[in-house]
Order: structure tokens, then C-alpha cells, then sequence
């Protein structure tokens, strides 16, 4: 239940920072850890939607050092760097979440800021699926495994290149959609608009590999028990074109970008979910 409960906060704690980005209300509390010089500030639109970002990741952090501290005490051997990373990056979260507000957000700090949340997430999510009693941690990136792995990283990187996107103020540099300044590839390719096109390009790569995983669960005997996840996948990505269209025709309008993220979060979770249920009894990690 714990470990459900804190991968549920850190989920929303993502969509709720990226709404305050969408919203331009990151410096709604301009100090920290204290807001406006109060604990409780004064009441406004902006300074809320950060306040409450805050609270939010307030309880997101103590859910994960007690899952982190239940883990760490059931887990054996080198699977115990798990938790304790887990809390180290914690760590480094509220620091750098100061610094962010501190520095009045700074985009490369930004970035890094929320990719390391969403790395946050992921050991959050490893840790309610391997619970150490029942459920023995494991970890393989061979094989099938691999399979599924890299895959997640290459979601991982489109989220952390669109969150590059969006705070390096390029997510309008193609205004058009789905060409490109008119055309299939933009008739200039630098600065701010080569940013964004490189996060269409990646996207368009992730969907070919969905597809052609999905493709391969027909294909592959071992590879048939994920079919209903893979497609999953497929209708995840075909929502995620639609919303991405979307993103650009409403001129990044904050719900359209929250979800967007949570699109790409989701599909974070299948591929982790498929990942796992390769390291199972009844999977391989050959």
C-alpha cells in the first residue's frame, strides 16, 4: 500500500510542477523553503499552485524515506543501493528545487531538476513492485529484459528533451503541426528550432519501436503474454500524437502540456510493468 501511495504522490507531484510551469507560476513563491516569509501565504492564484507543489512534495519525500527505510531493512546485499539512492536523490531534489526558485529557474538546472524527479519516480515504482519479502528485488538490462529497459530510457529521454523544450522557450519554434514550418523536415535547422524538431524526431522513433513491438508480440511466442500491454502502448502513442498536436495548436496551453506528461508517464509505467514481468519466476533475464 506504501509503495503504491508514494509512486501515486510523486506522480502527481510531476503533473502538478509541470501545470506550474504551464501556468508561469514557478516563482510564485520567490524564497525558500518558506513562502512570502510564512509558512501559509497569503492567498492568490500563482503563489497556491507552487505553495501546493510544495506541500505535495513535502509528502511525496517522507512516503518515500519510510518506503525507503522498510526496503533498505528487507532488501539484502547490493540490492539495498536502491533505497539508499533513492533517498540520496531525494536529497539533491530539495536542494536543487531551492535552487531552481533561489536562481529564479535557471532552464539547464530546471531540466535536471525534473528529470531526476522522474528518476525519483522510477525507483519509487521499483521498490513497490520488489517489496524484498515477497517479491525479491532483481534488476537485468540482457535479453528480454533489455528489451523492454531500453526501451524506457528511450521514453525517458523524449520526456526529459520535451521538458528542454519547454523551458529553453522552443515549444512554439514550429508553430505548425504535423509539418514542420511547412514541410516534413523545417527549412532551418538551429537553435530553438532544432531543439523542438529533435524532439519530434525522437518521438517519431518511439512510436516505431512501439509499433514494431507490438508487431513482434505476433510474432514472438515468448514475446505473446505482453500483447495486451503492447497494445496498450499503441493507443497510448496514438493519444500522445493527438495531444502533441494539440500542445502546439493551443500555443503550449498548460492542461494540453500536463497531459502530455502524463501520457509519457504512463507509458514509463507499462514498459516498467513488462520489465518486470521479465524478472519474474516465469520470465527470463537471458
Amino acid at each position: 500500500m506504501l509503495g503504491r501511495v508514494t509512486v501515486g504522490l510523486f506522480f502527481v507531484l510531476l503533473i502538478w510542477g509541470n501545470l506550474v510551469a504551464g501556468l508561469k507560476a514557478g516563482l510564485g513563491c520567490p524564497d525558500w523553503p518558506l513562502c512570502h516569509g510564512k509558512v501559509l501565504p497569503p492567498f492568490r492564484f500563482d503563489i497556491y499552485m507552487e505553495f501546493f507543489h510544495r506541500v505535495i512534495a513535502a509528502a511525496a519525500g517522507v512516503a518515500l524515506v519510510v518506503l525507503s527505510y522498510r526496503r533498505f531493512r528487507d532488501y539484502r546485499g547490493g540490492a539495498r543501493a536502491v533505497p539508499a539512492l533513492a533517498v540520496a536523490l531525494l536529497a539533491s531534489e530539495i536542494i536543487m528545487g531551492g535552487a531552481v526558485v533561489l536562481l529564479q529557474i535557471p532552464v539547464r538546472l530546471t531540466v535536471i531538476h525534473f528529470t531526476t524527479g522522474m528518476v525519483v519516480f522510477l525507483f519509487a515504482y521499483y521498490m513497490m513492485v520488489f517489496d524484498g519479502v515477497q517479491t525479491p528485488p532483481s534488476f537485468s538490462v540482457r535479453g528480454y529484459p533489455g528489451l523492454f529497459f531500453g526501451m524506457g530510457v528511450l521514453v525517458f529521454l523524449l520526456a526529459a528533451l520535451g521538458a528542454y523544450v519547454r523551458h529553453a522557450g522552443a515549444g512554439l519554434s514550429l508553430p505548425d503541426w504535423p509539418t514542420s514550418l511547412g514541410g516534413l523536415v523545417p527549412g532551418v535547422l538551429s537553435g530553438s528550432v532544432l531543439i523542438q524538431f529533435s524532439h519530434r524526431v525522437v518521438a517519431a522513433l518511439v512510436a516505431l519501436t512501439v509499433v514494431a513491438l507490438w508487431a513482434a508480440t505476433r510474432l514472438d511466442e515468448h514475446l505473446r503474454k505482453h500483447r495486451r500491454m503492447a497494445g496498450g502502448l499503441v493507443l497510448l502513442i496514438l493519444a500522445q500524437v493527438v495531444v502533441g498536436g494539440v500542445v502546439v495548436l493551443t500555443r503550449l496551453y498548460f492542461l494540453s502540456t500536463a497531459l502530455h506528461l502524463a501520457v509519457a508517464l504512463a507509458m514509463l509505467m507499462i514498459l516498467a510493468r513488462m520489465w518486470v514481468r521479465e524478472l519474474s519466476p516465469g520470465g527470463t533475464s537471458s
